[in-house]
């Protein structure tokens, strides 16, 4: 009879799979029909990083334990960009409702060059992330020294990314508009999570 820990571990691959599979799905659509939209490429490149992390929680159900820690730090080509993309985001929804700001615009790009920093410390020193670890079928790694500093990035620009698409949302013109810009928020929160 399956343990709990059991069912968990099933659970945890059945909703990264379907996780992966949603974000191909969607970026398949979004590159077919919306390439050159600002907005669509922004959503792109969330979809594609967030693809990118799911489809390493997939793939480490199917290596050797000992193939573990190269693929958790694969996994840092997509981890920290995901705020930097969904701050993106919402700064090109932001311009659609016609809130330019320069400022703005290079403190994304500022978030894809730290994302890039991070990503390459993850990937290739013991700064943010050291020594894999295994329980069962559960791999991960412990934080490294500036690990911090990553979460304090995170949550920092993903909040500002949060706070963006809420002013989207309040210049939002019509009750369906407001209504689909709260949708967008709450499904914000959850790559984040």
């Amino acid at each position: 009879m399956p343990t709990l820990a059991d069912i968990l571990d099933l659970a945890n691959l059945l909703l990264s799979s379907a996780v992966a599979v949603v974000a191909f799905s969607l970026l398949a659509y979004v590159l077919a029909y919306n390439v050159r939209n600002r907005v669509g490429r922004a959503f792109a490149a969330l979809l594609t990083f967030v693809l990118i992390v799911y489809t390493g929680d997939v793939i480490l159900y199917l290596v050797a334990p000992e193939q573990a820690d190269l693929w958790l730090r694969l996994q840092w080509l997509g981890i920290p960009f995901v705020p930097a993309a969904y701050f993106d985001l919402s700064d090109a929804l932001l311009q659609t409702t016609n809130l330019v700001s320069r400022r703005r615009t290079r403190l994304v790009t500022i978030s894809y060059l730290l994302s890039g920093l991070i990503s390459v410390l993850a990937i290739f020193t013991n700064l943010i992330v050291q020594g894999g670890e295994a329980t069962g079928n559960l791999y991960y790694l412990d934080p490294g020294p500036l690990f911090p500093l990553f979460v304090a990035y995170f949550f920092f620009i993903s909040g500002y990314g949060l706070y963006n698409t809420y002013r989207v949302r309040q210049r939002c013109l019509t009750p369906a508009s407001r209504r689909r810009m709260t949708y967008l928020m709450v499904a914000f929160l959850a790559p984040g999570l």
